[in-house]
């Protein structure tokens, strides 16, 4: 018989742990009569890479001995090897008996007393973790590909099989959610980012999901009470300061929403987008000063003539006519064809009774 690569290079290790543990079954796991038989005959086919036949026998031995650690340490690894030579579909059914096989191989040996102090048992133990770990990663990508595809039946499937057999992994329920939201399911949604915070109340993540959700909800309470909790667990997160702001705004609450924009420029006073956004929440507040203030700072970050012109536009509005002026005139040697900048500039002048500055620009246009 022919073996693949992969077979061979599990029958080489099935072998290894094997010879390692002879010595820990001579001491602690003694097999009598037809137990013992089976055994016996199970390692030879093993050898031989009749593998059906030495699952079968393996499976005899844990009929009359089902705490005999290496014969169910063998059963996983032959239905491990079994899965990795199946279609996707019955690789998931294979890996799941493996994973099954695998956790039992971990709750026996732990349920011997003073394991840590046998040879084999730390080597298979670690074996069957690293083991579950695979099983769980190929499964997983095998979802993944399914939610790629959109064949959201066979996604949900695989992740509900994972959630079942990986309880403690949130990864499953994460990509629960995900498809319940792409199937426009926010309520079904909700009801696993919540699972995955009581399991995990730190995970920003899951937090921000969860803010997002109640957003689209309307539920802007409830919303900004998990907006505020991810800000308070990541305070250098620009995202959660401009989310919470723009939930204040939806609620109406501009002073609130200016504030968190400010709280974001503390931590990026350089982010033109925040200091554009906080400008116009302040101009609809009718917070003049500082209106002023984030169109100054917003114009020296990046001097172009859209930003300079709504300076102007602004400092018009409130009759600053200094300031005025000294931005109509950046203005106005950025597009000296432009006619409003000369415009405001004799406005201002005129208001300041700067005679000399009128007649210079009047001659302008």
């Amino acid at each position: 018989m022919k073996f693949s690569l992969k077979q061979s290079i599990l029958l080489i290790a099935i072998v290894g742990i094997m010879f390692c543990f002879n010595t820990l079954e001579a001491r602690t796991q003694r097999l009598r009569g037809r137990a013992q038989t089976s055994y016996r005959s199970a390692r030879i086919e093993l050898q031989q890479g009749s593998y059906d036949r030495a699952l079968e026998l393996f499976l005899s031995v844990l009929e009359n001995e089902p705490n005999h650690v290496e014969s169910i340490k063998n059963v996983a690894d032959l239905y491990f090897m079994k899965a990795e030579e199946a279609d996707d579909e019955e690789a998931l059914d294979l890996f799941e008996l493996a994973h099954g096989y695998y956790v039992r191989t971990i709750n026996t040996i732990l349920g011997i007393a003073d394991w840590e102090s046998y040879t084999g048992f730390e080597l298979f133990k670690s074996d069957s973790e690293l083991k579950l770990a695979s099983i769980f990663a190929r499964s997983f990508i095998q979802g993944q590909e399914f939610y790629q595809e959109e064949d959201y039946e066979n996604a949900i499937e695989v992740f509900n099989d994972l959630r079942r057999l990986f309880p403690d992994r949130i990864e499953p329920v994460q990509m629960l959610a995900a498809i319940a939201n792409n199937q426009g399911d926010v309520d079904l949604a909700l009801s696993y980012f919540l699972e995955i915070h009581e399991a995990d109340p730190t995970n920003t993540q899951i937090i921000n999901n969860l803010a997002v959700e109640y957003e689209r909800l309307n539920d802007y309470d409830t919303s900004l009470k998990y907006f505020q909790m991810l800000v308070e667990l990541e305070p250098t997160n620009i995202v959660a300061y401009v989310s919470t702001a723009y939930v204040f705004m939806q609620m109406e609450n501009y002073e609130e929403a200016l504030r968190f924009y400010e709280l974001a420029m503390d931590v990026e006073p350089d982010n033109v987008d925040i200091i554009a956004d906080a400008a116009n929440i302040a101009i609809e507040t009718g917070n003049d000063e500082k209106t002023i203030s984030y169109l100054k700072r917003l114009y020296y970050l990046e001097s172009n003539e859209d930003n300079v012109s709504f300076l102007v536009y602004q400092l018009a509005r409130l009759q600053s006519w200094e300031d005025l002026i000294t931005y109509s005139k950046i203005w106005h040697e950025m597009n000296p064809d432009a006619k409003e900048p000369i415009q405001f500039i004799i406005a201002a002048a005129y208001q300041l009774g700067d005679q000399d500055t009128v007649r210079e620009y009047q001659q302008k246009l």
